[in-house]
């Protein structure tokens, strides 16, 4: 019987514990939901009354936001382009030839004797004056024969002085007078040639110049016509070109040149035209052009491969635009132009150019800012901006405030 009551009160006790917490739960759920829903209802109320008090405040501002925002997008809607203003200055025409620099006189210098080198003053690359001495030679022989010479020379002069003595008073015949006569002037030829020969052992510069080769060596035997030195003039330094026949009408003497070379990269030297050939080559259809140029700072030297450009023509005081502003696309000499923030495109009448450059005949006035960059795609009237001034005037807003 207790066992029974035990286990009917267990029973009830979880039955009714049961009960107690289901209860418990949906309440707690309830609450749950109803917490949920107030903190919803708090949070709009919230945030709406915020943003009634920040309207009054922004509302300042919005007119000021509004306005920067429609020109950044006028800004950004713009083509980005390069510009550049069109000036005055001198451009001139050139007629371009290329060829290799020389000397204007280079000669070789042989011996006319022969002989042992004694004597070698002369060095590559030394500067020397006319009549300075290069080389000697040996001389002893040579000074044998002209004793030899001399002393023949002077018998032969007594025994003429005799023979007219005689003739005067006559003594002897005009033809044995005659003989005598001939043999003091062979003595005379021979003494003289002997003078010449020892004179050809001082090996001396025929000019000023500079020694550009040396073929001798002190203590060396030369034989005749032996070349021992090279001499050139550089003072001044010429270019040959040869200019085709139709071009050869506006090359005249004195006119002026430039001449570049690869060497001397950005430098640019100045020659005139020395002399112009009279007869055109039938074979090549050219005429030689010698060109005189001035280096006073001894920069050139003979075999630099250079560019000549001969001025053709000159136009003073012309108003002049980069090549590269001409529209590709079209058939026409045209232009954009920056206009009031667009573009406009203008029709040209060109001149001479020259490099890079191009002469503006009508068209274009100057200071007028012409589309350098960016003009490829570009139409009538489209909107177009300079990205300097653009930054420039970004500055000077942001300084402003």
């Amino acid at each position: 019987m207790r066992r029974l009551i035990l286990d009917w009160s267990d029973n009830y006790l979880t039955e009714k514990t049961r009960f107690y917490l289901k209860c418990m739960l949906k309440h707690s759920r309830l609450i749950i939901k109803q917490l949920f829903f107030f903190t919803g209802v708090v949070t709009f109320l919230y945030s709406y009354l915020s943003g009634c008090g920040n309207d009054q405040a922004s509302g300042n501002n919005s007119n000021e936001r509004t306005g920067s925002n429609r020109g950044d997008t006028q800004i950004s809607a713009a083509i980005p382009v390069q510009v550049i203003e069109a000036k005055r200055g001198d451009i001139s025409l050139y007629l371009l030839q290329t060829t290799t620099i020389e000397a204007k006189r280079q000669v070789d210098i042989l011996a006319k004797v022969s002989g042992q080198v004694i004597k070698l003053p002369a060095e590559e690359g030394i500067r020397v004056k006319k009549g300075d001495l290069l080389a000697k030679l040996d001389e002893a022989e040579l000074q044998i024969e002209f004793m030899k010479t001399k002393g023949s020379l002077e018998t032969d002069k007594a025994a003429l002085e005799r023979a007219r003595n005689m003739l005067e008073k006559n003594l002897i015949a005009e033809e044995n007078y005659e003989t005598i006569r001939l043999q003091y002037e062979s003595s005379k030829a021979a003494h003289e040639a002997a003078r010449i020969q020892l004179e050809y052992t001082n090996i001396r510069s025929p000019f000023d110049g500079v020694i550009t080769v040396r073929n001798v060596e002190l203590g060396q035997h030369v034989n005749v016509n032996q070349s021992l030195f090279v001499i050139a003039d550089f003072d001044p330094l010429r270019a040959k070109i040869y200019v085709p026949e139709k071009d050869i009408g506006r090359i005249y003497e004195g006119q002026e040149a430039k001449i570049t070379v690869e060497a001397e990269a950005g430098l640019e030297f100045t020659g005139v035209v020395q002399m112009v050939s009279p007869v055109v080559d039938p074979a090549s259809g050219t005429s030689k052009v010698t060109i005189d140029i001035e280096d006073d700072k001894g920069k050139l030297k003979p075999g630099m491969f250079a560019s000549v450009f001969i001025t053709t023509e000159t136009h003073n005081n012309a108003l002049i635009i980069p090549k590269k502003a001409l529209i590709l696309e079209s058939d026409l000499d045209q232009v954009y132009i920056y206009q009031d923030g667009n573009a406009h495109k203008v029709n040209l009448r060109i001149g001479i150019a020259s490099g890079d450059n191009i002469e503006v005949l009508s068209g274009l006035q100057e200071g007028d800012q012409v589309v350098t960059a960016g003009q490829d795609g570009l139409r009538e009237g489209l909107p177009i901006r300079i990205p300097d001034q653009d930054t420039a005037l970004t500055r000077a807003s942001e300084e402003s405030k």
